[in-house]
């Protein structure tokens, strides 16, 4: 019997933090760096380029991304939501299964624990969590990847 692959995305124009889960165990996860780049179209080709290939690389069943929150900047709403359909678009011409949660939706998926309310706390309780559940210390961009992947595993125990 085939492997089911998930691979979960947390998303940004700079650096997009992914996990492997094989058959809802977690097995690997990283983070696809272009921070480096100041030309912002460069950089959102480089970035939706990276991340078809780690989606091709890893033959993936399932995407868990998180959905665009409204935010003040309108000019990062804008390339979120560009990575954000590109993603769909590979899904859909690859036949993968596309999930997607809100930011509060994932995290209640995880823990009921109070989380706090701001972007540093959310990072930290992210990054705390992922020590707490799998012995491992990332970065938060990793953290979300892991636990947006995770959420949707305990959506379905």
């Amino acid at each position: 019997m085939k492997d089911t692959i998930l691979v979960g995305l947390d998303t940004s124009s700079t650096k997009t933090g992914w996990s492997y889960y094989v058959n809802g165990n977690f097995t690997d996860s990283g983070v696809l760096n272009f921070s480096k780049q100041k030309n912002s179209d460069i950089r959102m080709q480089d970035m939706v380029n990276s991340i078809y290939e780690k989606l091709s690389a890893l033959k993936v069943d399932i995407v868990a991304i998180e959905t665009t929150a409204v935010t003040r900047n309108a000019s990062s709403q804008r390339m979120l939501t560009m990575i954000l359909g590109a993603v769909y678009g590979w899904c859909v011409n690859n036949n993968v299964e596309f999930v997607m949660f809100r930011p509060s939706e994932w995290r209640a998926l995880i823990s009921k624990e109070k989380k706090g309310r701001k972007r540093d706390e959310l990072k930290q309780w992210s990054v705390q969590t992922v020590e707490k559940l799998f012995n491992k210390k990332v970065n938060d961009d990793e953290a979300d990847a892991i636990l947006i992947a995770q959420a949707l595993v305990n959506k379905y125990e």
